[in-house]
């Protein structure tokens, strides 16, 4: 199959990263497709907000680049879909239909759509289909109209796997700061664990806020005393909750230092699931912490983790149990107390650490490989009569 792919190569353009080529490309070609690559500076377009006006101009451009490239590898040699990774900042209704009606069927990958689905709402409905990989999101695309197909996250076997190293830590967590995830680990360090954490935003100096990126959005410009306290209770968020939210993270950059960690290299980060007794998963989006109904959501990491061989302590969520077995392949906290209290548990039960981290890597390599996911996507694209049957 001759498959053209447009995607940005790494999450986030602060540090260098390979993850979503190694993630979304790389199995497509070891599964011996024909993988026309292209990025045309896809990564920038994400940090702009869909209805200003200065995307109109970016939009504009991004579009025809993709437009060209795309029909000047279908002249090459015929294209059997395209598959984006795009939201509405990036493209144009019109260039959607053009692919889709002169060239091929094109499917769209988006993910955070949970907290971020405002971001694909007016391109999803002119997709030929829509790759969704939270369960509940389904609804949004379905609600505008969109065509949907359940696209779990996954994670590559021969990028994600277990290596010989000896535990450096008791407990880590790599990823972004923001949301309650520093008051996480201020309290498991507080608690005398040995945790540490490892991303943008960790290893800031003192004061700095968290960063933005995939499931923190840009924040807006910052009022200060009770005018800030304002605008944050009328957007449905905890004043009080975000004052605490700094003293916590102040608190852990005073006591904990040694526990901050700036990003680590893709090599590293596979490394980090091993030399980890304990791999940790915080799933709150944005700062919805600080209201009534935190939202959460599957992240990559829930399939990274365990396909890397790590004991997997994430946060719970109904939908995990899609994907695994509670408490057999993976262990999930409901509570900052039972976060502690199932650390110091399984910190002291190597013996039964051990299985659970087996029987996840196990799973994850079983059942939840991007190789597995291309599959079951081509199988529906037969069946609803989009592919060829043999390709």
């Amino acid at each position: 199959m001759r498959i053209f792919l447009a995607i940005p190569r790494s999450p986030n353009p602060t540090f260098a990263s390979d993850l979503w080529k190694a993630n979304l490309h790389d199995p497509l070609v070891a599964m011996g497709h024909d993988t026309v690559l292209w990025d045309g500076g896809t990564l920038p377009l994400f940090d702009l907000p869909p209805d200003a006006p200065e995307t109109v101009p970016e939009r504009a451009r991004f579009s025809e680049a993709f437009l060209a490239a795309v029909e000047d590898a279908n002249r090459a040699a015929r294209i059997d879909f395209v598959l984006t990774y795009v939201s509405d900042s990036h493209l144009t209704p019109s260039a959607v239909d053009r692919v889709r009606e002169t060239v091929s069927p094109i499917v769209n990958f988006f993910c955070n759509n949970v907290h971020q689905f405002h971001l694909i709402r007016r391109l999803a409905p002119r997709f030929t289909l829509n790759l969704v990989p939270e369960a509940e999101a389904i609804a949004s695309y379905r609600g505008v109209g969109a065509e949907t197909h359940f696209f779990p996250m996954a994670a590559n076997p021969d990028v994600y796997r277990h290596v010989a190293a000896a535990p450096r830590y008791e407990a880590s967590f790599a990823g972004q700061r923001y949301a309650d995830r520093a008051s996480h680990l201020l309290a498991l360090c507080e608690a005398g664990i040995d945790a540490h954490a490892f991303g943008q935003g960790w290893s800031a100096p003192a004061g700095a806020g968290a960063p933005a990126g995939v499931g923190a959005p840009a924040p807006a410009p910052r009022r200060a005393g009770l005018g800030r306290a304002l605008e944050i209770l009328l957007q449905g968020r905890s004043p009080f909750r975000a004052a605490r939210d700094r003293l916590e993270w102040e608190r852990l950059q005073a006591r904990h230092p040694a526990a901050l960690h700036p990003p680590a290299s893709d090599a590293a980060y596979v490394a980090l699931f091993s030399e980890s007794k304990i791999s940790l998963g915080f799933l709150v989006l944005g700062d919805t912490h600080r209201t009534r109904r935190p939202l959460r959501q599957v992240r990559l990491r829930e399939f990274e983790a365990p396909m890397s061989g790590a004991f997997y302590l994430t946060e719970y969520l109904e939908e995990i149990g899609l994907h695994y077995e509670i408490g057999k392949e993976i262990v999930c906290f409901r509570s900052r107390d039972e976060l502690i209290s199932l650390s110091r548990h399984y910190l002291t039960h190597e013996e039964e650490r051990e299985r659970i981290r087996r029987a996840g890597e196990a799973r994850a390599r079983r059942d939840h490989t991007w190789t597995r996911r291309f599959e079951d996507l081509f199988a529906e694209l037969r069946r609803r009569g989009l592919l060829r049957a043999d390709p």
